[in-house]
């Protein structure tokens, strides 16, 4: 039995799940597949070739190739000043990008005026390594990242260990925006806006896959939760509640309950007709 279906109630059942588009996994990567592929020229650039004049003419290059790589870290680091992040915000954006800046920075001048220095090779080959195992987290933590309908509730589940689960009951849900931009709708993402309970509870579900689907299927599992609710239901799902009646009365408010559930297409005009006649017949 998985997580999800662990924190699910007797009878509770997944409608529909979704997860953040592969277009984020994509742009939390980007920066740290570019420094593996730095890095990894890096090490073979000063491994493979013969130690000489021309072997040294090649590092050179390549390390200067690796600096002119320092413009995506710094890109990133713009980017995020001029998103307006500050203080802590900005170092939790950008410290990854700062960092891969400074180690290319020093293994690059490294190369540049110590190309005859191999060690530099392993070295860059290793830290190849820290953003390759960053990479493999943000990937399991974007596959564990779902969100999820089900008959009775909306549930965000994250974490790959420690799990983090908010949910909101369909119940409770007051209205659902979604947002989506002209590239989101070529690619097939959005970002869709839960609130609950008098407008206070809200739920943001950022770039999420198909979100005009989530959107479908949380409103068509509310309005089955509400006909559930109901207590006179259709007569193939269970039996209509009728029972022996004694007085006129008691027939006049089920004969209208009857028109009630015929109005809302609960039960259609040939069932209506056939219990009317039944509910006569018994005055």
């Amino acid at each position: 039995m998985g997580y999800v279906e662990k924190i699910m109630g007797d009878n509770e059942h997944t409608v529909h799940q979704t997860h953040q588009h592969a277009i984020v996994l994509l742009e939390r990567t980007a920066a740290l597949l570019f420094a593996v592929v730095v890095f990894i020229a890096l090490g073979l650039a000063v491994l493979v070739p013969e130690p000489g004049e021309e072997g040294d003419q090649i590092r050179f290059i390549v390390g200067l190739v690796a600096l002119g790589s320092l413009v995506l870290p710094l890109y990133v680091l713009l980017r995020a000043w001029l998103s307006g992040a500050r203080g802590r915000e900005f170092l939790s954006a950008v410290w990854r990008a700062g960092l891969a800046a400074i180690v290319i920075l020093a293994v690059a001048l490294y190369i540049l005026f110590r190309p005859e220095a191999r060690i530099a090779g392993v070295v860059a080959l290793l830290l190849a390594l820290i953003p390759l195992v960053e990479i493999f987290r943000i990937v399991a933590d974007w596959m564990n990242e779902r969100y999820l309908i089900t008959n009775r509730r909306v549930i965000e589940v994250r974490g790959i260990i420690n799990k983090h689960v908010r949910d909101s009951a369909l119940e409770k849900v007051n209205d659902v925006e979604m947002d989506q931009s002209v590239l989101g709708r070529l690619l097939g993402y959005g970002t869709v806006q839960i609130i609950t309970g008098s407008d206070i509870g809200m739920n943001m579900f950022r770039r999420i896959s198909n979100p005009v689907r989530f959107k479908r299927e949380m409103l068509n599992a509310k309005e089955r939760l509400h006909v559930d609710e109901q207590p006179m239901r259709r007569p193939d799902t269970a039996p209509l509640p009728f029972s022996p009646v004694a007085d006129t009365e008691q027939v006049t408010d089920l004969l209208v309950e009857l028109a009630e559930l015929r109005q809302r297409g609960i039960i259609s005009e040939a069932e209506f007709q056939a219990k009317k006649k039944e509910l006569l017949d018994r005055i």
